[in-house]
């Protein structure tokens, strides 16, 4: 006899096994998935060729996988950029300061230092944390979602 929780349990593990890690997209294909397959045994299909039907019109693994990657982008890595973004832009400014103008606007504890120049670091580090907090916590859910 067809069980639906069990085909769903191995369409999910073949989600996984072509690189569909990431739980919300996976849990989400899967949200569809049931809905898609209550709807059609509500109009009269058995369970087994309502889940068939339903995994059809989803598609297949790794046709999805390059699909999110086109919408989502391949991983967390475009969050790295956002840390030496400002520190490049910084770094150029005081060098433009420094060779444009003949004057080195960055001489640390000086009094123009703290106020031209600390706020711009300060901005690049908030960054970088948030950057790094980011890309932390999405290798987290993959590795969490590798696991399971």
């Amino acid at each position: 006899m067809f069980d639906l929780e069990k085909s769903i349990a191995e369409w999910r593990k073949q989600m996984l096994a072509a690189g569909i890690k990431t739980p919300v997209p996976l849990e989400e294909l899967e949200g569809h998935l049931r809905d898609d397959v209550e709807q059609q045994v509500r109009s009269g299909l058995n369970a087994q060729q309502a889940f068939e039907n339903s995994v059809r019109r989803i598609g297949q693994a790794d046709k999805l996988k390059s699909e999110f990657k086109k919408t989502c982008g391949a991983n967390g890595s475009v969050w790295l950029w956002i840390g030496p973004l400002p520190l490049a832009g910084t770094l150029i400014l005081n060098l433009a300061g420094l060779f444009v103008f003949h004057r080195s606007s960055s001489v640390f504890f000086s009094d123009q230092w703290w106020s031209d120049w600390f706020p711009n670091y300060v901005v690049w580090a908030s960054f970088t944390g948030i950057a790094i907090a980011v890309s932390f916590a999405n290798w987290r859910s993959q590795r969490k979602a590798t696991r399971q």
